[in-house]
């Protein structure tokens, strides 16, 4: 099971994405789906089990566009 980080801003994306990175947890960057809301921006992809790692990744940085946690 997958779970995505979404984000309106690709900057912030990219930087969560390398954060998260930074717990050696393989991500994809992709685009964010349609059934989250948000059409232009981007979303990292991990396995769900890293999910409390992903949100200490969120924690150490500054990401106003985020828009949540979503099961994929």
């Amino acid at each position: 099971m997958f779970t995505i980080a979404a984000f309106k801003s690709r900057k912030d994306a990219l930087s969560y994405a390398e954060a998260i990175q930074r717990f050696r947890i393989p991500v994809r960057v992709i685009s964010t789906p349609s059934k989250v809301g948000s059409s232009c921006g981007l979303s990292v992809k991990f396995q769900t089990r890293y999910i409390r790692f992903a949100q200490r990744a969120l924690s150490g940085g500054e990401y106003p566009s985020f828009l949540g946690f979503f099961r994929d």
